[in-house]
This record gives C-alpha cells, sequence and structure tokens, in this order.
C-alpha cells in the first residue's frame, strides 16, 4: 500500500510540473504577441486603431520593421463614405475612399500604404500566389485584412464579406490608381489598375 501511495504521489507531482510548465509557456507566448501588436488614437477625432509591428526579412539577411494599421481607417473625409451609405458598416470595415481622398486621409506620422510595402508583404507572406492567408483575419501578421466590399464610380455598392480593396499611394494620376485586393475564398493577392474614382478602404503604415 505505502509503495501504491508513493507512485501515486509521485505521478501527481509530475502531473503539476507538467501544468505548471504549461502555464509558463502560455503566459510567454501571450508576452511575444503583446509586443507584435498596438494601439494608436487618431488626434483628429479620438479614433483608437489597432496596430501591428511586422518584422520583414530581405534578400541577403537584412531585417526591416513596419508598422501597420491592424484596421481599415475610419476617418471621415468629405468624400468618403460607409458601405451603402448606412454608418453602422464604418465602424467594423471602416471608411471607403476615393484614390485622391485616400491619398491625404492617415494621420500625421503615416501614410497611405505604398505598393513597396505591399511588396515587402508578399516577401514575408509567401508571395502573391498565397500571402492573403496570412494578411486576412487570423492570419500571423495581425493585419487582419477584413472583406470589406467596394464602390464602383457608378456608386454601386458590392461584394462586403467576400473581397477585400485597398488602395496602393504609388501608382496614380487621379484618373487611375493601383488597388490591392484579397478574397474571402482563396489566398491569392492580386495588384491592379483601376479607375481612381472607386470607392475603397484605406490601411496606413508609420512613417520612417
Amino acid at each position: 500500500m505505502a509503495n501504491h501511495y508513493e507512485n501515486q504521489k509521485h505521478q501527481i507531482v509530475i502531473t503539476m510540473k507538467k501544468v505548471l510548465l504549461l502555464i509558463v509557456v502560455l503566459s510567454l507566448t501571450k508576452v511575444v504577441s503583446a509586443q507584435e501588436v498596438g494601439t494608436f488614437k487618431d488626434p483628429r477625432d479620438g479614433k483608437v486603431y489597432k496596430t501591428t509591428n511586422i518584422k520583414i526579412e530581405l534578400e541577403g539577411g537584412i531585417f526591416i520593421e513596419r508598422e501597420w494599421f491592424a484596421e481599415n481607417l475610419n476617418f471621415e473625409t468629405e468624400g468618403s463614405v460607409c458601405y451603402k451609405n448606412y454608418p453602422a458598416y464604418c465602424g467594423k470595415y471602416g471608411r471607403l475612399y476615393n484614390w485622391v481622398d485616400a491619398k491625404t486621409a492617415c494621420p500625421e506620422g503615416w501614410h497611405l500604404s505604398t505598393q513597396l510595402e505591399w511588396q515587402e508583404l508578399m516577401i514575408n507572406y509567401g508571395g502573391y500566389s498565397q500571402a492573403g492567408k496570412e494578411l486576412k483575419v487570423g492570419g500571423t501578421s495581425n493585419l487582419n485584412i477584413i472583406m470589406s466590399g467596394f464602390s464602383n464610380v457608378e456608386g454601386q455598392f458590392s461584394d462586403i464579406g467576400k473581397t477585400a480593396h485597398l488602395w496602393d499611394a504609388e501608382i496614380g494620376d487621379k484618373r487611375t490608381a493601383g488597388l490591392i485586393s484579397l478574397y474571402g475564398d482563396y489566398d491569392e493577392v492580386a495588384h491592379d489598375v483601376i479607375s481612381a474614382r472607386n470607392m475603397n478602404s484605406c490601411r496606413c503604415v508609420k512613417d520612417y
């Protein structure tokens, strides 16, 4: 009986050590995750945005860091709109902007995401054919790109919950502009040039 009791006691001690080790590991994981994300309060209207710090390895073992909004911009400009003109959509999906408006919509110290910065993300997350998996909600980038739809030049709204379309700041001439598109059903990322009068989402990147 004594040996049986000692064995049980030994097993309980081992189990408790495993539980404590698991708690320590989970705690460290939370600390690491907390270092990757942050917040930014827009002084113009007081809205608070989640942000994510992304470390990118370039060819030759060079590392750079970019801080991105982890939410779509929701700052009201004169030309921006909520999806189907319902304010309730803006709270979750952010506002939709034409390209000219989008170029100046980000707060001071931040800028509209550029083609180069999107290319950096493609490098980091497996290329245009598969990067969407890590850029969308739940992906390792913590960018949490949401399927916020768009409005075309005729003012017709479409695709909320299905596609995401975000302006590229570098390619544009007030008539046409660059656009990054992601899709709910698959992980490819597309880069197109479309009419600058379309209404799409914005992601801001911290100046560097």
